[in-house]
């Protein structure tokens, strides 16, 4: 399950990932700079702390 959220809140850290349902991923201050106005608001933000989750994405090799 997705999540959408409102990345100008300061909940999330700019360095935290911003994951869409096809893959693609992005950092959270990414979106909040206006990036990724073309990709839908359908995606889950997942704290980069969280590398259970990263990995079971598949991301968190490209992270390191």
């Amino acid at each position: 399950m997705t999540t959408r959220t409102d990345t100008s809140s300061s909940a999330y850290h700019p360095d935290d990932i911003a994951v869409w349902p096809d893959g693609t991923w992005a950092f959270v201050g990414e979106l909040a700079e206006g990036g990724y106005g073309h990709k839908s608001d359908d995606y889950e933000i997942v704290p980069l702390e969280d590398v259970d989750r990263l990995r079971e994405l598949g991301i968190a090799d490209e992270l390191s």
